[in-house]
């Protein structure tokens, strides 16, 4: 759906060919394609970020069959309806919808305002009365807003933060891209960006109000996961297809050649996804879910429920759908930061490490089993009522007290 949304949009800045290029290489990605086959909602945000925007890009058009104020309210009531899935679009698709109603009235200005609140209600409200009521949802809501401000913005954490956020932002973002990072490094994207495509909307300001949003948010507050950025990548791959038609409308003739080149590139970074072994890769998939599976199954048949905690990171939510019966501690360090903190383990016996990578910070017990050839899972046997304390991904049992 986001990859068809892609070819749509940019066949308004673009000749078929082009957006036909852009849609094939943004479904052939690695990042798309793997995210694609997950249970997260990232790849809905991406079609929702290029459904949205589209729409916004239709009704600014001058003279377009939707450039009334009817369109300007559909396309205010769709940005409401589409955050009930993903929130953050309010955030980052907001400056896109004031570029959509600066040229409108301020009673057209209002009404549009009123029917992205009117819109937002149809989520909103099952929201917080299936959340305990209004005080405990925000209440829920302002401690995660805190807690993500307080711990990963650059505000609150400085050059860390900032180091840390746009070194993830721009490896995402590389990972997503591949060959089209190139092309838009070619073409000159920072001047390029600011200036009109052929047919795009006026004023040129479609693809910053698009783009720019998403990035300075991910580099300056938080982005917590490779997936963000496909809230961004629908936009730079209709990007792609925009600034490839000034060159390719100057040629004469398109030779069979360049499509072929064009093809190429589109549909290569399929092959490091098929074939590849690294993070964004079939086989890591298939490696992931096989390993789950291996640590499901070895936790239940040798560990029981009313005597174990089983402790996972990016894990936890899975040990929550596949292991109901046990405690399951979520700990998440900070990626720049090292806090202290304590749980005590009740009527415990024994601490399933699931998660890769949390390992202990003192030579304690810690017993590895061997389940398959490719994967392991730690356990820690312990006293009940033991302290645990973590400092950053490591942790640290101590004695009953």
């Amino acid at each position: 759906l986001c990859a068809a949304l892609i070819f749509l949009v940019a066949r308004r800045f673009s000749r078929t060919g082009l957006a036909l290029l852009a849609a094939a290489g943004f479904a052939a990605n690695p990042v798309a394609w793997t995210y694609a086959e997950v249970a997260y909602p990232y790849a809905l945000l991406g079609a929702l970020s290029v459904g949205v925007a589209g729409l916004f890009a239709a009704v600014r058009e001058p003279n377009g069959r939707f450039a009334h104020v009817r369109g300007v309210l559909f396309a205010s009531a769709a940005l409401g309806v589409a955050a009930g899935f993903r929130q953050d679009l309010l955030l980052l698709l907001g400056p896109l919808w004031l570029w959509l109603v600066a040229p409108q009235s301020w009673r057209v200005r209002g009404a549009a305002a009123l029917a992205v609140g009117a819109s937002m209600l149809t989520w909103l409200v099952p929201t917080v009365v299936l959340s305990d009521g209004p005080g405990a949802y925000l209440t829920a809501l302002m401690r995660q807003t805190e807690s993500v401000g307080s711990s990963y913005s650059v505000a609150a954490q400085g050059p860390d933060a900032l180091a840390h956020n746009l070194a993830f932002t721009a490896a995402a973002l590389g990972w997503g891209l591949l060959p089209f990072a190139v092309i838009l490094a070619a073409l000159g994207i920072g001047p390029l960006l600011m200036r009109r495509a052929r047919g795009g909307p006026p004023g040129g300001a479609f693809f910053p109000f698009w783009i720019l949003p998403a990035v300075l948010f991910y580099v300056t507050v938080h982005i917590g996961e490779w997936g963000y950025v496909l809230s961004i990548l629908p936009g730079l791959y209709v990007l792609v297809a925009a600034l490839l038609e000034r060159p390719v409308a100057a040629m004469s003739t398109v030779r069979p050649g360049w499509k072929v080149a064009g093809a190429l590139v589109a549909l290569a970074p399929a092959l490091v996804f098929l074939l590849g072994t690294d993070r964004f890769s079939a086989y890591a998939l298939d490696r992931h879910n096989r390993a789950v599976a291996a640590r499901v199954a070895y936790t239940r048949a040798h560990f029981p429920p009313e005597r174990t905690i089983v402790l996972a990171r990016e894990d936890y939510l899975r040990v929550r759908y596949y292991l109901p019966e046990y405690r399951a501690w979520y700990y998440d360090p900070q990626p720049y930061r090292a806090d202290q903190s304590r749980k005590r383990a009740t009527g415990a016996t024994a601490i399933v490490i699931f998660t890769a990578g949390l390992v202990p910070r003192q030579d304690v017990d810690v017993r590895h089993v061997q389940i398959t050839e490719e994967v392991t899972i730690a356990y820690v046997p312990i006293r009940s009522g033991a302290i645990v304390e973590f400092f950053g991904e490591r942790y640290v049992v101590q004695e009953a007290r």
